[in-house]
């Protein structure tokens, strides 16, 4: 019982939103979260994109902390917002399915060397195991070393990207077909980079593809 009072005493819980101490998302920052407002997304190849919060403010910070150093603990009860939104998704729950496999977004193997871990993967293996899903974090490969998104206009995004992902040949096609997947992601922009896995998910024979994101 002494460790977990110890390690707040050594890392002392601070809100990741105003830095007030004893909490990781104090109840003022939490009540500042947005949910993204908008109706669903449904571009192909996609049946339909579920984008969780508002990409400002707390939510903001977070994931660009997620970035750089990641503390599940931290963010528990973000996940936990994150899974109440998407219970009120009816566009969600009503193509959800427990066959389903999440595959996270993947980063080039320079890139991931280089950040030490995947924030998608990371995240993505939280939600699968709350939604008690299978994953599939290595069923897509990132082998085009891309310009990040972020630094390009909305114009050059999809061609930056275009040819970037392929099914990782250590995986039978068979998984893929008539399969029904999750892909998720951190934030939903213009949708380029999900567009691009989507489509070599359906390329390869995919039945279902529903992608989900934390922010949009």
């Amino acid at each position: 019982m002494m460790l977990p009072k110890l390690l707040d005493f050594v890392f002392p819980r601070i809100c990741v939103g105003c830095g007030d101490w004893g909490f990781d998302l104090c109840p003022d920052c939490f009540n500042k979260i947005k949910v993204y407002r908008k109706k669903n997304i449904f571009p192909k190849p996609f049946n339909g994109v579920t984008a969780i919060f508002e990409y400002s403010g707390i939510i903001e910070k977070i994931i660009k902390e997620i970035k750089f150093q990641f503390f599940y603990d931290k963010y528990a009860e973000l996940i936990e917002l994150a899974l109440a939104c998407l219970g009120e998704d009816k566009d969600f729950t009503q193509n959800f399915d427990s066959k389903m496999i999440l595959v996270p977004v993947p980063l080039h193997p320079v890139r991931l060397r280089w950040r030490g871990f995947n924030q998608s993967e990371l995240l993505g293996k939280c939600l699968a195991k709350k939604l008690r899903i299978k994953i599939a974090p290595r069923l897509l490969q990132r082998i085009k070393n891309t310009q990040a998104q972020s630094l390009l206009k909305k114009e050059d995004r999809q061609e930056n990207i275009e040819g970037a992902f392929i099914i990782n040949p250590n995986f039978p096609r068979s998984i893929i077909h008539n399969s029904c997947f999750i892909l998720f992601d951190d934030i939903w922009t213009t949708g380029a980079t999900m567009i691009e896995c989507a489509k070599v998910l359906k390329k390869n024979n995919a039945k279902f593809i529903w992608g989900i994101t934390l922010a949009g």
